[in-house]
């Protein structure tokens, strides 16, 4: 076992993420003082100084800076230690799970309700989801493909959806042809989002250009603004404000993105894991489509949700 002590440990993480003992004790439920004896027993424990009082809160000493990600692991294993044998001895199994912030609305705040074996979700960037799998979760759930270094299966397949006002021209349509959305303003989210991935591999492989696009927020702010006459937007989301939705096309095929599960190759339950990964599939397989309005999904999309590759 490790010489230092998890209270101490996670005394010590909590410090560097809140910036404060004072802040720290707020988080752990413990006195100031409490945090500052634990500290203290750590740097007696590590024989240096792990901080350093700085105007603008605790910052790392070097031995801080190297002790952080052992502890942080350690501390990480050690809850995940008490988790798993609660579910042994209780006979049950729960999960954390990493996802952005609409997909724990969506998706994996339903799929709980309805009973699903998740215990908390971690709300990251699409590009950050990933990192949580080293850092407390065990489950990540995103539209951004998984590396190679990880387990991981298509949970769904979803329709890029263009969303504009019943006045706009282009809603005279069934459908958006890309090149026709690209031809004027439109919004859709940025930081590493699938719908802006998939717009940008096909504008660069057509040499169509991008500058009327406009990078917004998660879902709600674009669309918000789309109604408010910014421009269509691109979601996967599905429609507020008044918004009519619009499946998006490139030469009439239909433009699509996946939302993955994913998780380490050597994690302790990966059996299990697999088992809540069949459970989530198989619930946003009837749980999705019902989000939208009637007729957004055709017979074949509804069928495409749920088909893992």
């Amino acid at each position: 076992m490790c010489m230092y002590g998890e209270r101490e440990l996670e005394a010590f993480v909590a410090v560097i993420d809140s910036g404060s003992v004072s802040l720290a004790a707020e988080r752990l439920i413990r006195t100031q003082p409490t945090v500052s004896r634990q500290i203290a027993s750590l740097e007696r424990q590590v024989g240096a100084a792990l901080f350093r009082r700085m105007p603008n809160g605790m910052m790392t000493t070097y031995a801080g800076e190297r002790l952080e990600p052992m502890a942080r692991d350690l501390v990480r294993r050690g809850r995940r230690a008490r988790e798993v044998m609660t579910g042994i001895v209780q006979e049950q199994r729960s999960f954390v799970v990493a996802s952005p912030e609409m997909t724990s609305v969506l998706v994996l705040a339903p799929f709980i309700a309805e009973g699903g074996p998740i215990s908390d979700v971690m709300i990251a960037t699409p590009t950050e989801t990933y990192d949580r799998l080293r850092t407390g979760a065990d489950l990540a759930v995103t539209t951004s493909p998984p590396a190679s270094r990880l387990r991981g299966t298509r949970v769904m397949t979803l329709p890029l959806l263009c969303q504009l006002p019943a006045s706009h021209p282009l809603a005279d349509g069934e459908q958006i042809e890309l090149k026709d959305l690209l031809a004027g303003p439109f919004l859709t989210s940025g930081r590493g989002s699938a719908a802006w991935a998939q717009i940008q591999q096909v504008a660069e492989g057509e040499g169509w250009s991008l500058e009327m696009a406009s990078l917004g927020a998660d879902a709600p702010i674009i669309q918000a603004r789309s109604a408010a006459g910014h421009g269509p937007c691109v979601v996967v989301e599905p429609p507020r404000f008044g918004l009519v939705t619009r499946p998006l096309q490139h030469r009439g095929e239909a433009m699509r993105c996946a939302l993955y599960a994913s998780w380490e190759r050597t994690h302790y339950a990966g059996d299990d894991i697999r088992r809540v990964v069949r459970e989530l599939t198989e619930f946003v397989s009837t749980h999705v489509p019902d989000l939208y309005p009637e007729g957004t999904y055709t017979a074949a999309e509804t069928a495409a949700i749920s088909r893992n590759h």
